[in-house]
């Protein structure tokens, strides 16, 4: 049984991701209006060692030699660069396996030389740029009172002066609130300080932190695009507005941690659970089991099972 690696899960820009969980549910720098993972319980902005890196290290060395994945990521149930071991196990993960290491960050902790040196030995490191201004910044994602939307910027800026690999940026758009013209054009600037290698225009297609975030129309979302393409060569442009599609791993000797270690870090359909269980050939009581651990939400029209601490 693994307690801090998950999946392989299907991801939409990184194929087959083994994810490695480096913080606790809940504890982030952000409090972004559309997180998938609900409100930030625990609004913090300063390194710790939430987990003994020798006990990750420990499951890494089993994970990454009985795994099929594409890439190996470091993600968490909250922002995975307050994470103080996080250093030591990016050089692990470099000396011991061969696949490209990616991160999934918000970007914010790149203003701190150390993470930004940690971060330096990966592949793939993908930020966020929600907004282009201080105003929206705060509207979207509410960050922890430390950090400004220039500082933000800053950060991403310097790494890129360093960093030999590919930044990816995400833009999750959220109708009325930075899907405008005037959003992307604002955006589109603060990308030109960065020079991103891609661009994902995101739409909220899970459960959100707060019930009324909803996704933009397809014409904003075009719009958007075409502004964008301003500043951004268009064929560096991705616009993703699906659900995942792809088999997800579990360990057939502990399945239900398996799915509740999964669902800790993003919502899963109802039919997609389900899926995961004929396709296993496991018994459908364990779909009654996880419930006891998560709460149906409907978004959109599809019934998710969200994973709730409470």
């Amino acid at each position: 049984m693994f307690h801090y690696i998950f999946g392989p899960v299907p991801s939409r820009r990184l194929g087959r991701s083994l994810g490695v969980n480096v913080v606790p549910l809940k504890y982030c720098n952000f409090n972004c209006i559309y997180c998938q993972l609900g409100r930030t319980r625990y609004m913090i902005n300063d390194l710790r060692m939430f987990y003994p890196p020798r006990d990750i290290i420990r499951e890494l060395g089993v994970a990454t030699r009985i795994r099929n994945y594409d890439y190996l990521t470091f993600i968490g149930d909250g922002e995975p660069t307050l994470y103080a071991g996080l250093g030591e196990l990016i050089q692990w993960a470099r000396n011991n396996q061969d696949k490209p290491l990616a991160i999934l960050t918000n970007g914010a902790k790149l203003i701190d030389e150390n993470v930004r040196t940690w971060l330096s030995e990966l592949d793939v490191v993908k930020v966020s740029t929600d907004a282009g201004n201080e105003r929206t910044f705060r509207l979207i994602n509410r960050p922890h009172r430390e950090i400004t939307f220039d500082k933000f910027i800053e950060g991403i800026e310097k790494f890129r002066d360093i960093f030999n690999g590919q930044i990816w940026t995400e833009i999750m758009l959220v109708r009325g609130v930075n899907d405008n013209e005037d959003s992307a054009e604002h955006i589109g600037n603060a990308l030109g300080r960065y020079r991103p290698d891609r661009v994902y225009l995101m739409v909220p297609t899970r459960p959100p932190a707060e019930p009324w975030v909803m996704p933009p129309t397809s014409e904003a979302l075009i719009t958007f695009a075409k502004v964008l393409s301003k500043y951004v060569n268009s064929d560096r442009i991705f616009i993703i507005d699906y659900i995942e599609r792809g088999e997800f791993h579990i360990d057939k000797n502990d399945p239900v941690n398996s799915l509740l270690g999964i669902l800790r870090i993003q919502p899963m359909t109802v039919e997609q659970v389900m899926d995961v269980i004929r396709r296993n050939n496991l018994d459908m009581a364990i779909l009654d089991y996880v419930r006891k651990f998560t709460k149906e939400v409907m978004f959109n029209g599809i019934k998710y099972l969200v994973y709730s601490s409470e």
